[in-house]
């Protein structure tokens, strides 16, 4: 009689090695310090030079560093798939995505604070979930690693709302 056998939690995640978990660690820092850099220079140069040095244009002024910070992130989510890609990491469309989406604002919650403690949330926030959704997507069954993101996206989106 032959025995089949059951698969075991091995077979269904793809591997992922440590040296590629902090290859996509340090990927986050960098793409979280260049998010930082980048929103600073188009909110000052970009978004402030232009529209608000008329009075009559109050409304994108007042958001300047969000709207910039939005800009500075799709800019960077398609470097950071770049850097993704060439690291081989498993669905790396998938993690810039989510990434995107939780850190949607990002700058917006950030405002009031020093530059310094910025700059080092940006960072933190971009390592953290760069790394957590590069573990999260290596379900084989792309409908598991689907339904993961969605519930941690949607938890990371909803939870902070409520407080």
């Amino acid at each position: 009689m032959e025995q089949t056998k059951l698969p075991d939690a091995q077979t269904q995640l793809i591997e992922m090695r440590v040296n590629t978990m902090i290859q996509v660690i340090l990927l986050g820092v960098i793409v979280g310090a260049i998010t930082w850099l980048l929103t600073l220079l188009i909110d000052r140069f970009v978004i402030s030079a232009i529209f608000c040095n008329a009075q009559q244009v109050a409304g994108i002024c007042g958001n300047s560093t969000v709207v910039a910070g939005n800009v500075a992130l799709v800019l960077t989510a398609i470097g950071g798939l770049l850097g993704l890609v060439r690291l081989g990491v498993y669905r790396p469309l998938l993690i810039v995505i989510a990434a995107s989406i939780v850190l949607w604002g990002l700058s917006g919650w950030l405002v009031g604070l020093q530059w310094y403690e910025t700059l080092a949330w940006t960072v933190l926030l971009y390592t953290v979930i760069y790394a957590a959704f590069s573990w999260l997507v290596r379900p084989r069954l792309f409908l598991t690693a689907i339904i993961l993101v969605l519930i941690v996206v949607l938890a990371a989106r909803i939870l902070p709302a409520l407080y």
